[in-house]
């Protein structure tokens, strides 16, 4: 993993890797061994091999989550023009909701692209980045990342609200240690990270197309 910088800034150059996990963990050691000498930076990835997939570009916001200093400018294919931001990426790179019915552990980092829904708590010490909504359907006591890298216009929300770190797009914000325990939800307005509450909760569609289906199923395998 190269540093290069231009008049625009820093990029950080991810050459001849032959898989996403294995430039994944060299972008993560790289983050961690320069950031004292990168301080508050903003960065661009450029990434030339392997492509550039929805779940790939999840896991490269996934890793900046986890250094809270450093801020991911955009991502991009090779010498491609221009940054892929998330409003901006080709259909075929729109991860469709993921559901996921159990409980994120402390240690446990869990990251998609598109919209995530947990069934389940997500406990101290872990942590959830997504590239566009985050639902707890449980208590929230972890680090969550909606939005990443750059869609502030994503939320958070969650039955019990008493995360220890929340960010939207790149605004941060540490949880309070004596929060309400209600439902609530975060989101930026006017610039700023803001808790209101929850008033409508209800299960999200792709929690019910999923029961729908699955109910379906059960009804073919019973009536054969």
């Amino acid at each position: 993993m190269e540093i290069k910088g231009d008049r625009h800034g820093l990029r950080l150059i991810a050459k001849h890797f032959s898989s996403s996990d294995q430039l994944v963990e060299d972008l993560r050691r790289t983050l961690a061994e320069k950031q004292s000498f990168l301080g508050s930076a903003s960065l661009l990835v450029e990434v030339s091999e392997p492509a550039l997939t929805a779940d790939l570009f999840g896991q490269i916001s996934a890793v900046f989550a986890g250094f809270p200093n450093l801020s991911l400018r955009g991502i991009q294919q090779g010498d491609a023009p221009g940054l892929l931001s998330l409003e901006q990426r080709p259909q075929d790179m729109v991860a469709p909701p993921k559901v996921v019915r159990h409980t994120i552990r402390s240690g446990q980092r869990l990251s998609h692209a598109g919209d995530l829904i947990i069934v389940g708590d997500v406990n101290p010490g872990a942590t959830v980045t997504a590239g566009g909504d985050v639902m707890v359907f449980g208590w929230l006591r972890g680090a969550v990342y909606a939005g990443q890298p750059e869609d502030a216009g994503r939320v958070i929300y969650a039955l019990r609200f008493d995360p220890a770190q929340v960010r939207i797009g790149d605004r941060l914000a540490l949880g309070n240690p004596e929060g309400s325990g209600n439902p609530e939800k975060a989101l930026v307005e006017n610039g700023e990270l803001v808790v209101k509450p929850w008033h409508d909760v209800r299960l999200p569609e792709a929690i019910t197309q999923e029961r729908s289906s699955w109910s379906g199923r059960f009804s073919s395998a019973t009536n054969s």
